[in-house]
C-alpha cells in the first residue's frame, strides 16, 4: 500500500488534467490521494485512536493546503514559481505550527476548515476556463510517483516517533500540488496555475468529509465501516465541488459571450436604430403635429 497506492493515484490525476484540463487534475489533487493511504497505514500499525487522533489533526492540515493556495495564487502575479512556492509553503509550516496547539472537537474543526475553504476559493475570483494541461513526460510522472511513495513511507514511518497530531498535519502536505501548480505556472502561465489552484480547493471539501467522517465514525464502528463511509463522503463532496464549478464556468462563458455581444458593431448598430425608433421618431412626430 505504501509503495503502490498513492502513485497510481497520482498517475490518474495528471491523466485527467491532461484529458479535461487543469481545473479538473487540480479538483483531484485536492482528494485525500496521499494522506487517505497514510491514514490507513497508520490504522494498520497504530490503531484506531491513533488513526482518529491523526484524523483531527488532518482537518487542520487541510487548512494550511488551503492556505498555501491562496499565497500561491497571490504571490504568482508577480513571482516566479520557486518564489511563489518558497512564499506559500512558509505559509503552509505557520499555519500548521499555529492549529497545531488548537484543540477542538472533529465536527467544530470540519466546519471552520470548510468555512475557510470557501472564503479562500472565494478570494481567488471567478473561475475560468483551463485548457488540458500538457502530457507530463514518463520520467516527471516517474519522480512524482517516487515522492508520492517517499511522503506515505517517511509519514507513516517516523508517525511513532512524530505522534499522531504531527503526522496527521503533515499527512495533506501539498507536494504533489507544489509540482503541478510549478509545471502549470512554468509551462502555461499563472491563469493556468491558478485554474489547478482553485480546482485543489473545491477538492479538498472531498479531503474535509473523509476525515470528518474517519474522526466521527472510528473507534464507534468497524474500521471498515468507517472508511468505506469516508471514502463514499469523499466521493460526494468531490463530486459536488466538481458540479459547481462547472456551474460557476458555464456562467462565466455565458457573461463572456454576452460582453463580446454588447461590443458586437451589429448589436450597436441595432441598439442605436431602437434608440433612435423609441426617442426620435416619437420627437419628430409631435414636432409635425405641434
Amino acid at each position: 500500500m505504501r509503495v503502490v497506492l498513492a502513485p497510481l493515484l497520482l498517475a490518474a490525476c495528471a491523466f485527467a488534467a491532461w484529458r479535461w484540463g487543469a481545473a479538473i487534475g487540480g479538483l483531484l489533487l485536492g482528494l485525500p490521494l496521499i494522506s487517505g493511504p497514510v491514514s490507513v497505514v497508520l490504522l494498520v500499525q497504530y490503531g484506531s485512536r491513533f488513526a482518529e487522533s491523526a484524523a483531527r489533526a488532518t482537518l487542520f492540515g487541510l487548512l494550511a493546503t488551503g492556505t498555501f493556495c491562496v499565497c500561491y495564487a497571490l504571490s504568482s502575479r508577480r513571482s516566479p514559481w520557486w518564489l511563489s512556492l518558497a512564499i506559500s509553503y512558509t505559509a503552509y509550516i505557520a499555519v500548521a505550527w499555529g492549529m497545531s496547539l488548537v484543540s477542538l472537537t472533529v465536527a467544530t474543526a470540519a466546519g471552520l476548515v470548510l468555512l475557510a475553504l470557501a472564503v479562500f476559493g472565494a478570494s481567488l475570483g471567478a473561475p475560468e476556463p483551463c485548457g488540458p494541461s500538457p502530457k507530463p513526460g514518463l520520467g516527471a510522472l516517474a519522480l512524482r510517483m517516487i515522492i508520492a511513495s517517499v511522503i506515505v513511507a517517511g509519514v507513516s514511518g517516523g508517525a511513532g516517533l512524530l505522534g499522531a497530531e504531527v503526522s496527521g498535519l503533515l499527512a495533506p502536505l501539498p507536494v504533489l500540488l507544489a509540482f503541478g501548480v510549478a509545471y502549470a505556472h512554468q509551462h502555461q502561465g499563472r491563469d493556468a496555475a491558478r485554474g489547478l489552484l482553485r480546482g485543489a480547493l473545491a477538492g479538498s471539501a472531498g479531503g474535509v468529509a473523509f476525515f470528518a467522517t474517519i474522526g466521527l465514525l472510528l473507534g464507534a464502528v468497524v474500521p471498515g465501516v468507517a472508511y468505506s463511509a469516508a471514502l463514499a463522503a469523499a466521493l460526494l463532496g468531490g463530486a459536488v465541488a466538481m458540479r459547481l464549478q462547472q456551474a460557476a464556468l458555464a456562467e462565466r462563458a455565458i457573461e463572456r459571450a454576452a460582453r463580446r455581444a454588447n461590443r458586437s458593431p451589429r448589436i450597436r448598430l441595432l441598439r442605436m436604430r431602437s434608440l433612435h425608433s423609441r426617442l426620435l421618431r416619437p420627437a419628430f412626430t409631435l414636432l409635425l403635429r405641434g
